[in-house]
This record gives structure tokens, sequence and C-alpha cells, in this order.
């Protein structure tokens, strides 16, 4: 009988965070909605970045994109790119998408599990390419899977109960929602 009757006091307390947290004006029906905007404002501060790997294949990555599209259940982005690769420059354009992972103890969410969807660089020959898909993603895992592509505001107890409620994260309507409903 305590146990239930803590699950339910833990559930009234995450309804009560949730109702009067500073973000009550963006949570509706037990989620939050992140709009592409705000997410593009928050990862363009970590670009241009420069990854080389021997010293003669490098990746330039700039003017990020942020891409949500319906029914994924990862967040994309498209870059402008510059591949050195022994000596010759590419430039063009790379497209990627990351599986988001919330991480409950900090309230924040992460891009994992990079993955190339495009590749648009002028001149690269197949095999080239193919190394650019590849080795790619890891050169640039580090920067997005170590840095919170968002944070939920813990610095108060409505907002530390409201990161612990976090049940799901989804693209839905163009927006990355974070959902607080259980079972969702």
């Amino acid at each position: 009988m305590s146990r239930r009757l803590a699950a339910i006091t833990a559930a009234l307390l995450a309804a009560v965070a949730l109702a009067t947290c500073g973000v009550v004006s963006r949570i509706s029906d037990g989620h939050l909605d992140i709009e592409q905007a705000e997410l593009q404002a928050r990862i363009a501060p970590r670009f241009p970045t420069h990854h080389c790997k021997l010293l003669i294949a490098c990746l330039d990555l700039s003017n990020p994109v942020v891409v949500l599209a319906e029914g994924e259940d990862r967040i994309g982005l498209n870059v402008d790119a510059k591949v050195q690769l022994g000596g010759k420059e590419r430039i063009g354009r790379v497209g990627f998408t990351g599986r988001p992972r919330y991480v409950p103890a900090d309230g924040q969410l992460f891009l994992d599990d990079l993955q190339i969807t495009t590749l648009e660089l002028a001149g690269l020959r197949d095999e080239y390419a193919e190394i650019v898909k590849r080795s790619g993603p890891g050169m640039i895992n580090a920067q997005l899977q170590s840095h919170p592509i968002y944070t939920i505001d813990a610095s108060t107890a409505k907002g530390t109960l409201t990161k612990l409620a976090v049940r799901d994260v989804k693209v839905v309507n163009g927006k990355l929602r974070i959902d607080f409903r259980p079972g969702s």
C-alpha cells in the first residue's frame, strides 16, 4: 500500500510541477514542443567545425540548418561542407541525422547515432564518398554527443521535477516534442 501511495504522491508532485513551472506557457496536454528555430539557435553556435583524421582527410562543416521531418524519430541537420582528401578539396552539402537521447539526471537532450543521409560534393569520386560516409559521423559525433542541444531549466524545485517526468522525445508537427505523459 505504501508503494502505491508513494507512486500517487510522485505523480501528483510531477503534475503540480508541470502546471506551475517556468515553461508552463509552452507545455500543453502533457508535452513541451520545441520549435525548429529554437534548436537552430542552440546548435548553430557550435559551427563551423574542423575535423581531421591522420591529417590527410579533413572535414569542415558550417551553416547548419535543423530539419524536423514529420514522423521521424531523428533530428536532421544539413550543413555546408568542405572535404580535403589527400590534397584535393571538394565543397558541397552534407545532410545527417541523429537520434535524440534524453538524460533525466541533467534534464539534457543530446544527439546520438549520427548517420550521413545525403552527400553532395561536386567531383568527389565514389571511393572517396564512401570514406566520407564511413568517417564523417565519427568525426562529428563528439561535437553533438557531448554537448546538449536542449536543457530543461532545473534551477528550481519545479524544474527539477519536470526534468524527471520526461517520458518520450519525438518529432510531431514539425516540432521536437518532449512528452511528459506516462505510457506515451
